[in-house]
């Protein structure tokens, strides 16, 4: 039954008024974006004896500056100000902190994906290394904007994909769809909310701490993440993401393959624009 006419207006007006002014496209910041990124993860491998479960958080503190270029790529810095993870589950718990790494900076391109691509950065510890590639934070982590930065855009293909060389070699892509959705408010503010869904495959391969020898194990899934955008400003306040997949892990020196679930969860909060006052930069604020 067709909708009445009316009601095919009222989103369009409230559209209209968020994007009055609107920006659509990442611009050089005048000082740090201050975002607080918390991710966890579970692994279920389905054993011969049982289901084991390995864990993984991690919490961190990031500064991004974002530099010169054009709406298709800019010059973007990282620089982590806190790196905490914990492994844990059925398997041996570890703490690692970021070390040396704090306070130095990863320098890189980023995309109208969101996506930062890393070209030159400190020295990762063996340590560190071991167990994580911090870079492998940067991926989606900001929103992907629309083509031409039109706030009516028709929903746009939303794709990356990285890799990472840690305890194991992991490849990793995202083949998804981007849209806005119909809210033009958040927390009491204008914004505009972006969803991605879309499909992520994995690949990895290593002999991770504690393995009886070599691993390999796949997995897919389907990943939802929800992004919200400042159009005033132009800038992310925030993303909420989830993933559940399927796959299969892969003990080569006892030819033994295994069935496994993973789900895994991102959020990314932006505390305050650095050098401003918290009143006139804290989008955050009422959380």
């Amino acid at each position: 039954m067709p909708r009445h006419p009316l009601l095919k207006m009222v989103p369009l007006f409230l559209a209209g008024c968020a994007g009055a002014g609107a920006i659509y496209e990442f611009r050089p910041t005048e000082g740090p974006l201050l975002y607080h990124i918390t991710d966890h993860g579970q692994l279920v491998i389905d054993t011969p004896v049982g289901e084991r479960r390995s864990t993984d958080s991690t919490q961190a503190t990031v500064a991004i500056e974002i530099g010169k270029g054009d709406a298709e790529g800019r010059e973007v810095s990282v620089t982590f100000e806190t790196l905490q993870l914990w492994a844990g589950g059925d398997f041996a718990t570890q703490h690692t902190e970021g070390g040396d790494l704090i306070g130095r900076p990863f320098r890189g391109a980023l995309s109208r994906t969101g996506s930062i691509k890393v070209t030159a950065g400190p020295d990762i510890s063996e340590e560190l290394s071991a167990v994580t590639d911090p870079t492998a934070l940067f991926t989606e982590l900001l929103a992907p904007l629309p083509p031409g930065g039109k706030s009516e855009a028709d929903p746009w293909p939303h794709r990356t994909s990285f890799s990472t060389q840690a305890a194991m070699s992991m490849e990793a892509s995202y083949d998804g769809t981007a849209s806005f959705a119909g809210d033009t408010t958040w927390n009491g503010q204008a914004a505009r909310i972006i969803v991605s869904e879309g499909i992520t495959t994995a690949t990895a391969h290593g002999t991770p701490a504690g393995a009886p020898g070599e691993v390999e194990f796949t997995y897919t899934g389907r990943s939802t993440t929800r992004y919200v955008w400042d159009p005033e400003r132009g800038v992310m306040l925030a993303s909420s993401a989830s993933i559940k997949a399927k796959g299969e892990l892969e003990v080569r020196s006892m030819q033994m393959k295994m069935p496994i679930t993973y789900e895994g969860s991102r959020q990314v909060l932006l505390q305050r624009v650095v050098g401003k006052s918290r009143s006139d930069s804290d989008p955050g604020r009422g959380q």
